[in-house]
């Protein structure tokens, strides 16, 4: 029986596990894991988003979402504009290129997905996945009181 103080071990081993075989896969496309989480976040806002709404949603510094997105562009699947207004927050949209690779990449993830929760019921995995979203608040919510961010 696993004792409470190995969560943070496990939970280590997988993230690093994970990481591996993603970034194997991406190899193929010129991706990162940490790139494709740049994407998502561009996807998820509709295509088009500000690399501070970036740097918040994955909670890392200005200067490693500027790495993230420079590489991105180099590799042409995303392009960058000066914002307008008072914010002036770079505009980062995804271009015809990287929506095409980021549909593909879906069965990538759908397959990382099936062999991570291979053998769980729909409850198991209804029941882990609220068990990890509250592992990771409560992760967030120390960070945020401390003030840091993570790189």
């Amino acid at each position: 029986m696993m004792c409470e103080k190995d969560i943070g071990f496990l939970i280590k081993q997988i993230s690093n596990h994970v990481r591996m075989r993603v970034d194997l896969e991406l190899s193929a496309y010129d991706l990162t894991l940490s790139q494709l989480h740049v994407m998502r976040c561009v996807d998820e806002a509709g295509g088009e988003t500000t690399q501070k709404a970036i740097e918040q949603s994955l909670n890392v510094s200005h200067p490693t979402v500027v790495g993230l997105i420079s590489r991105l562009e180099k590799s042409g699947y995303v392009s960058s504009r000066s914002g307008e207004g008072k914010q002036r927050s770079k505009r980062i949209r995804m271009t015809e290129r990287g929506q095409m690779q980021w549909n593909r990449l879906a069965e990538n993830r759908d397959r990382t997905d099936a062999l991570l929760l291979n053998g769980f019921s729909e409850s198991e995995k209804e029941c882990l996945s609220r068990m990890l979203n509250r592992i990771y608040l409560n992760i967030q919510s120390e960070e945020s009181s401390e003030g840091g961010v993570s790189t």
